[in-house]
């Protein structure tokens, strides 16, 4: 979960650290909620957009005109965060651009994130903190052995014999299967069949996205 701290700042305005496009600071911000309100971390959202891990809060920790969402993973945001897309981008979105102050990247022992200033047109300034928790060292998630077991049988099936993304993956899953899963245990369950210990996937980005297929399969 990415904790979004607001409070007011006495602090005058300055010169702009950050001047990015508002429509753009809006969909980062609009994201945060989404993630929040489903309980999915910004890794599983990397994770079902082909991207590795910490993509996503790569935008929340550096937001600018070049690090963003690009407009392919626009159109994709509202089925995986399952929302409209005026709840992505609202209608009433003002165009121009947006003005962060005193920015300042949060990494201690217990968070990482993003802290700035935005001021109204009235001149009042509030500090905004986006962070997340980092996870204790040494942890270790679960395997969903139901869903290895699935996804072994899929392989054996054939159906990795086409590069396949993980949303495609994912959809498949949510829409034809009973089973039960979290986004990251089947993030962890192709990295297994990817791994050298298995050895049943190789993966690699095509057209930006990462795509699995079976190892037996030319790359070609």
């Amino acid at each position: 979960m990415i904790e979004v701290i607001q409070k007011p700042s006495i602090r005058k305005a300055d010169k702009p650290d950050v001047i990015m496009a508002r429509m753009d600071y809006i969909i980062i911000c609009r994201v945060i909620e989404q993630l929040n309100k489903m309980g999915m971390t910004d890794d599983e959202l990397s994770f079902l957009l082909g991207k590795p891990n910490n993509y996503v809060f790569g935008f929340i920790v550096k937001p600018s005109d070049k690090n963003r969402f690009n407009e392919d993973q626009i159109d994709l945001l509202p089925y995986i965060l399952n929302c409209t897309f005026t709840e992505i981008i609202p209608n009433d979105t003002e165009p121009g651009n947006i003005q962060l102050y005193q920015t300042k990247a949060i990494d201690n022992a217990t968070y990482k994130g993003f802290s700035h200033i935005i001021y109204s047109d009235q001149g009042e300034g509030t500090r905004i903190i986006w962070r997340k928790q980092k996870a204790p060292k040494g942890s270790t998630r679960k395997t969903n052995l139901e869903l290895l077991a699935l996804l072994k049988i899929w392989i054996d099936e054939g159906y990795f014999e086409q590069k396949r993304a993980a949303l495609e993956i994912y959809k498949i899953l949510n829409t034809a299967f009973t089973i039960v899963f979290q986004i990251s245990e089947l993030e962890k369950c192709m990295k297994i069949l990817c791994g050298t210990r298995r050895a049943l996937l190789q993966k690699e980005s095509t057209d930006g996205v990462l795509r699995y297929w079976e190892r037996s399969i030319s790359g070609s």
